[in-house]
């Protein structure tokens, strides 16, 4: 009888680590994975609904998600469209009543981050494009025109510098020399 019970111990325990290890271990390593799967994609789908606005709202959401990457096309134009941000400068001043005595753009040049890598939007490279206005207006004027260049997102431009100076030729006015910095993508 101890021979019998050793032996139903024996079998019961090689047919219990037969079934560990080819049907436990094996599905609960795939519940694992799919565990770590789920997760994985319920933060995806909390981070989109973050990102977006939630789940009640997606719809609106997404239209305005639609029209902030509108604006960004408009904020950042291509370099081919560059020229039309030394128009829109001169349409600008005109309309606030700064005269633009001279225009002079610099060569484009790219963007890099602190390794040296290009920076890239929408898989194009940004690039900079320097502008040097010299402007004559009142002191109001140039303000609001200075003004009206970093508040508008449309294309996006920077003022790197300015230097104001009097001419009594052209009193009550004043002389300016701005360096402008637009933002533009290339190729």
């Amino acid at each position: 009888m101890n021979k019998n019970k050793i032996t139903t111990f024996v079998i019961f325990g090689v047919v219990a680590s037969l079934f560990l290890q080819f049907v436990y271990l094996p599905k609960t390593g795939e519940v694992k994975k799919l565990n770590a799967e789920y997760r994985s994609t319920k933060n995806s789908i909390a981070e989109l609904y973050n990102f977006i606005g939630g789940e009640d709202k997606l719809k609106d959401s997404l239209i305005k998600m639609r029209n902030y990457v509108e604006g960004l096309e408009g904020a950042l134009p291509s370099e081919k469209e560059a020229s039309n941000i030394i128009k829109q400068l001169n349409e600008e001043a005109r309309a606030i009543k700064v005269n633009v005595v001279s225009v002079k753009p610099g060569d484009l040049m790219n963007y890099t981050d602190i390794k040296g890598t290009h920076l890239k939007i929408f898989d194009s490279v940004c690039k900079g494009m320097p502008v040097n206005l010299s402007v004559e207006a009142r002191y109001q004027a140039i303000g609001d025109f200075l003004n009206k260049i970093e508040m508008s997102r449309n294309p996006m431009i920077s003022v790197r510098k300015i230097d104001l100076r009097k001419d009594v030729n052209i009193l009550p006015k004043i002389r300016a020399d701005i360096e402008l910095n637009a933002c533009v993508l290339g190729e």
